[in-house]
């Protein structure tokens, strides 16, 4: 057993190559690219190609991930999913990633839904699963959430795109996991039916597709992200043991920009230490946070010695915080 704290060895990230921008989506809907750069601070958004699903994004980026970390596939113990548009109810898109991997009866995989804080809690299943043992888990954040918008609803198809992000967990002198914590408690104001819901019974009238489209209270989300945000930053120093003016870097979840700004106000952070790009691939839902934390260690932006806070929110409602360091 190593005697080497739990951290993150290596990270990958997966964006489809279609674009859509503010431009096209004037085209389909009654928007416009000021009246959205205002609201989110989004310019444009990755669409997944007919072919892709979360499966195929999510391997993309566990295979970057695997091989940043530097291990041999037989040291996985777990995959661990976070995602709110599988292509299956089951089987879970982990095991999809596990089979397509080559690591059949290897290893456990399962899924978590949590909305947009899906990686943080996969990450905080995955570090407990594997404290105190040998082994390494794959924690993945992947949505393909064009899938599941109306575009004819400005309000929803502005905000999301899709995409993966991956971390390769365990033993490692790379970096440590200082602390993590998940919270929820229930919220109709954000919400996606599927074809299982109460509407489909053969007591009713068959669901119009609309149904299964997403919805959401945009103000009443919005002011709960706010509060989620600081809740979050609170909690997550007082558990590390962390003073604000310890914080080096701070990755939110790209929900919007609005909501960056107002976090790192609350945090007392600068803008050029908080990580963005909502504006090039909007709201990715559960692969937000590993996506921003792979581009931010790609760009340099986290240097050794770092103590990085990835916070995040999402649908149920859910909040979720981890504190890193990073040590090379």
């Amino acid at each position: 057993m190593s005697s080497d704290p739990i951290g993150i060895l290596g990270t990958g990230a997966y964006l489809p190559e279609p674009v859509l921008t503010n431009a096209d989506l004037e085209k389909m809907v009654d928007t416009s690219d000021k009246w959205i750069m205002e609201r989110t601070g989004i310019k444009e958004r990755r669409v997944a190609a007919p072919e892709e699903d979360v499966a195929t994004m999510g391997e993309a980026a566990s295979r970057q991930a695997l091989e940043n970390a530097g291990i041999a596939l037989e040291d996985l113990r777990y995959i661990i999913v976070g995602s709110n548009t599988p292509n299956y109810m089951f089987p879970a898109t982990a095991i999809r990633i596990q089979h397509s991997l080559g690591l059949d009866n290897k290893l456990g995989a399962f899924d978590i839904q949590a909305g947009c804080s899906g990686f943080n809690y996969a990450l905080h299943v995955a570090e407990n699963l594997i404290k105190g043992n040998s082994g390494y888990a794959l924690v993945v954040g992947v949505d393909a959430n064009t899938r599941m918008l109306d575009f004819t609803d400005r309000t929803t198809c502005v905000l999301f795109g899709d995409g993966a992000g991956a971390v390769v967990i365990g033993p490692t002198d790379r970096s440590r996991l200082m602390a993590s914590f998940v919270a929820s408690r229930y919220n109709g104001r954000l919400y996606l039916e599927n074809e299982f819901s109460h509407l489909n019974s053969p007591f009713l009238p068959k669901p119009p597709l609309t149904a299964h489209y997403l919805f959401m209270d945009g103000p009443d989300i919005f002011k709960f992200a706010v509060r989620a945000v600081q809740e979050s930053i609170q909690r997550i120093l007082q558990e590390a043991g962390m003073n604000r003016e310890d914080i080096d870097y701070l990755i939110i979840h790209q929900a919007n920009y609005r909501i960056l700004e107002t976090g790192a106000r609350f945090a007392k952070v600068p803008m050029d230490k908080v990580y963005i790009n909502v504006d090039r691939y909007g709201n990715t839902s559960a692969a937000s946070i590993p996506i921003a934390l792979h581009e931010a260690l790609l760009e340099g932006k986290i240097q050794k010695g770092d103590k990085v806070l990835l916070v995040s929110f999402g649908a149920g409602v859910t909040w979720a915080a981890t504190a890193l360091e990073w040590l090379s």
